[in-house]
């Protein structure tokens, strides 16, 4: 298990952002027993997995402060992350031809108020084989739910939990595709979580993939 502090990022604050050291509740996802590389990218962090090939957690901070003004628009280009081994690490051109999306664990869109921290969001580490109707539907109607928490309370905390079958389903490289995705938004006095399945779905609705949080175990599912 390694864990990798980006030297490019290894300094408190960075323009308007401050470095995410997750609360307890959501540490406890980021151990060298979860993860085979716990990836510290300052503007959040990544519980990388050697045998998925991909994150089983990321987690991270949103402040309204940062979702407000100027927002950068236009979208960089996929990067290796380069922090991996090679033999664990993952490319764009895996994706290709696969009928997946590139899927955003932490998005794009929460965190463009600067050009660093939005490049951030595009390693491969940050990237999984996601439903195309999930991604760009359900998926991102919950990521517009978390911004719009952070502009109302000023803050949240917020998880993201990739689930995965015991012998999953793989594209190119070996990139194993998961069946599941959790996210947990967390502000004050207020917790509020989703559960989405990695294939298309009739119910558009984000209202049917919420549950409540109290049934989260700690092996990433509800009980």
């Amino acid at each position: 298990m390694k864990i990798i502090l980006l030297p490019l990022l290894a300094t408190l604050t960075l323009a308007n952002y401050t470095q995410y050291k997750p609360s307890e509740d959501f540490a406890k996802y980021f151990t060298t027993q979860n993860c085979s590389q716990i990836l510290d990218k300052f503007y959040y962090i990544d519980c990388y997995d050697y045998n998925y090939k991909g994150t089983k957690a990321v987690a991270y901070k949103l402040e309204a402060d940062n979702l407000k003004g100027e927002q950068i628009k236009k979208r960089p280009r996929f990067e290796d992350d380069t922090n991996i081994p090679k033999k664990y690490r993952t490319t764009w051109s895996d994706y290709k031809n696969s009928n997946y999306d590139r899927g955003h664990t932490l998005s794009n869109a929460s965190m463009r108020k600067t050009t660093q921290a939005q490049r951030s969001t595009f390693l491969m580490s940050n990237i999984t084989p996601q439903n195309p109707q999930i991604n760009q539907k359900v998926w991102n109607k919950i990521e517009k739910r978390e911004r719009q928490i952070a502009l109302k309370l000023g803050e949240i905390e917020v998880l993201n939990l990739v689930n995965y079958d015991s012998n999953p389903q793989r594209i190119k490289n070996q990139i194993a595709i998961p069946n599941s995705y959790i996210k947990i938004i967390k502000g004050n006095n207020f917790k509020e979580c989703y559960k989405v399945p990695n294939y298309e779905v009739d119910n558009l609705s984000i209202k049917r993939y919420k549950f409540n949080c109290d049934v989260l175990t700690s092996n990433n599912h509800q009980s």
